[in-house]
């Protein structure tokens, strides 16, 4: 039963890839939706769904929909459902949190999308307190930097720039 979950996992997973690129957001959108669903897949799988579903709500410029696949309580809510569900998250810990790092960022975009900048600054600067210095994706502070200047803080957005050429 746990291969068969996981293989139809799999199989909606990459469902959602295939018609993302072959430009058909709306035929993405259905796998995404039941591999976020599917309480019994691997964590992992369940995450990208959410990121396949908001890229693909994206493409159809239904902006708070995206932001509703990328929320970190609907995260949160897929995390604990599997781990409660298996004794354990899958894919690795590892893994799991890049995903979750990436939808984080993902996040953070689509709200600099929304020219919420405030709020995009808020989630990036408390994702970024939860990472050592030297886990700090460079996306995360090319977002920063962005939110910056966007804001008018060229100096803040030189120095940031300055400590990531440090480091």
């Amino acid at each position: 039963a746990v291969v068969s979950t996981q293989s139809t996992g799999s199989v909606l997973c990459k469902l959602a890839y295939v018609w993302l690129e072959l430009g058909d957001p709306l035929q993405a959108i259905k796998p995404a939706q039941s591999l976020i669903e599917q309480d019994t897949a691997p964590v992992h799988l369940r995450l990208l769904g959410c990121i396949y579903a908001a890229e693909a709500n994206i493409l159809m410029d239904k902006t708070y929909e995206a932001t509703c696949c990328l929320s970190r309580d609907l995260v949160e809510r897929i995390k604990h459902s599997s781990s409660t569900a298996h004794g354990e998250l899958e894919g690795g810990e590892e893994d799991n949190s890049e995903i979750t790092s990436t939808i984080i960022l993902n996040s953070v975009a689509l709200h600099c999308m929304k020219r919420d900048l405030n709020k995009a600054k808020r989630i990036l600067v408390q994702h970024l307190s939860t990472l050592r210095d030297d886990e700090h994706p460079l996306q995360a502070t090319m977002l920063l930097v962005y939110i910056e200047l966007r804001q008018g803080n060229t100096e803040n957005a030189l120095s940031i720039l300055k400590q990531q050429q440090c480091s």
